[in-house]
């Protein structure tokens, strides 16, 4: 739906060449309208010029291009690669050009409500993701400062100081970049700040250098992830040598905690970080799949007097030990995220599974029990730990080898209840697999079942939904992993890290052979 004023104003930037000349009459209240309808339909160079001529003290693209009154569409998750060009250059323009019109009081540009998603709405279908934004940005900065040596720019420029927020994502890539822009944070106008962090493929001396370079205080989310080789021994150093006031999300590297790896002076290393954690007084979400905690979480956990909201421990070995500490747990009565994948639940622990799913029925919104052997045997016990969950908004069982029956009965269930419910992953029905076929899956059989039986049971089990009224819920299987936009903006240079640390791994374990060979033969010769 679109006012009577957005509707003039699509008749305005329809003018093209006029709109430009004419924009130097346009009052300063209309310029966020005239932002949103540039950005709807892509008029780069108005949009460009709106943000050189910006006349308000912020530009947050949340309230540009969110919901408004006079356009109800969210244009966030569209990150058209010409619009972000065009506010991002027009961010250089405006320290360099001379004031015209109005007086130049920007002091804060917010770029942290963009959402990176797998389709684009917007006509271009082009993107610029994270990582794009994150080097698109920091040349602004480096450029900014060049042109402000030449002899003829204005003297205004020097007194501008423009905070940019904005997720940023390094990786090593784009790190000297990066580095460059933070150390000219003090002379250069336009200031990034990073309130979300995310690290790709560094070396570990490169992290701690752009953290401390990114004023740390100032983040409020961390994201290490795959090439990232930290280890909880460096996880210490980080947290007791670099402060995070006010950060709420910490994600890990898969295998960064592995008390495998902890030798008989590292016995309380878990416990250290625990405390560490505890100093993070704002510390709310906590991602640390594929670590190895078996026994271990209460040292890591119970430190904390924040109770978390969000806890991901998929894959990270726990044993009776554990779900009993975080079944009664400060944490359990607040999480709202959880994901204990990787874990045979109803095998191993079935009564501390049903109560942590108890305690913290009245707050949970997404549950993941990806590959946790639920079969059919199990349905009874689990449909009777679901049923308190009736705030429930996600529900994620892919890898679990159950029956179309089985999965007819739980769809019945779900459709009766939990009114929120919105998003169910399924896995495929064991029957639509060869019955050889062992769980968890292996890569080479994931994607050969019979997908026209696979096909009946979904029609089936949507029209339990319909019947039910519930056809708004969505249901999908993504065999192959959820759409990841960071993955797939980087995958290559992801896939040459990798390569490299395999070739490194290859490389080392030949090199010990070649000198266990070389001991013997000398061994050898000497006798």
């Amino acid at each position: 739906m679109k006012s009577l004023r957005f509707l003039a104003a699509e008749g305005f930037i329809q003018t093209g060449a006029n709109a430009l000349r004419n924009l130097s009459c346009v009052s300063f209240n209309l310029y966020p309208l005239l932002f949103k309808t540039c950005y709807l339909h892509e008029q780069a160079d108005l949009l460009h010029a709106l943000v050189q001529t910006w006349p308000l003290p912020e530009l947050n693209l949340q309230r540009l291009l969110g919901k408004t009154v006079d356009c109800q569409m969210d244009l966030t998750s569209q990150t058209c690669r010409l619009c972000l060009e065009a506010i991002l250059t027009g961010l250089k323009g405006y320290v360099l050009s001379p004031p015209r019109m109005y007086t130049k009081s920007l002091h804060v540009v917010d770029l942290t409500a963009l959402k990176d998603v797998e389709h684009q709405a917007c006509p271009c279908q082009s993107t610029l993701g994270r990582w794009a934004r994150t080097q698109l940005l920091t040349q602004m900065c480096y450029q900014t400062m060049v042109a402000m040596q030449a002899s003829d720019v204005s003297r205004s420029a020097f007194d501008i100081s423009i905070d940019i927020l904005v997720n940023g994502f390094v990786t090593g890539r784009n790190y000297d970049l990066v580095a460059q822009a933070f150390l000219l944070l003090r002379y250069c106008p336009l200031k990034l700040r990073f309130v979300s962090f995310r690290a790709d493929s560094l070396a570990l001396k490169q992290l701690f250098y752009v953290l401390r370079l990114a004023e740390p205080e100032s983040i409020t989310k961390l994201e290490m992830v795959h090439n990232i080789p930290l280890e909880a021994t460096h996880l210490e150093v980080l947290l007791s040598r670099v402060e995070f006031p006010k950060l709420q999300s910490l994600t890990l590297p898969a295998g960064a905690l592995d008390v495998r790896r902890l030798g008989f002076d590292d016995e309380d290393l878990l416990a250290t970080v625990g405390n560490l954690l505890a100093q993070l007084s704002s510390l709310t979400e906590l991602y640390i799949g594929f670590s190895t905690l078996t026994g271990h979480l209460r040292r890591l956990l119970n430190p904390l007097n924040t109770p978390l909201q969000c806890l991901e421990l998929a894959n990270c070995c726990l044993n009776r030990v554990d779900m009993t500490y975080l079944a009664n747990s400060l944490h359990s009565e607040a999480l709202v995220h959880l994901d204990i994948s990787g874990h045979d639940i109803f095998g191993s622990f079935a009564t501390s599974v049903h109560k942590l799913l108890s305690r913290c029925s009245t707050m949970l919104a997404t549950l993941v029990l990806e590959e946790c052997n639920i079969k059919d045997e199990h349905m009874d016990v689990f449909i009777n730990a679901l049923a308190c969950c009736q705030e429930l908004k996600e529900l994620k069982l892919l890898g679990n080898p159950l029956t179309s029956a089985a999965l007819r009965r739980l769809f019945s269930t779900l459709s009766a209840g939990f009114p929120k419910l919105s998003y169910i992953e399924m896995p495929v029905p064991r029957e639509c697999y060869a019955e050889d076929v062992t769980y968890p899956l292996e890569d080479s059989v994931l994607l050969h079942y019979n997908r026209e039986l696979f096909q009946e049971t979904r029609s089936h089990l949507m029209g339990i939904l319909e019947g039910a009224g519930r056809d708004c819920v969505q249901v999908c299987t993504p065999l192959m992993g959820a759409y990841d936009p960071h993955i797939n903006e980087t995958s290559n240079e992801l896939g040459v890290s990798m390569l490299k640390s395999f070739n490194n791994v290859i490389g080392n374990f030949i090199g010990t052979i070649t000198n266990v060979d070389n001991r013997r033969a000398q061994a050898q010769k000497d006798n």
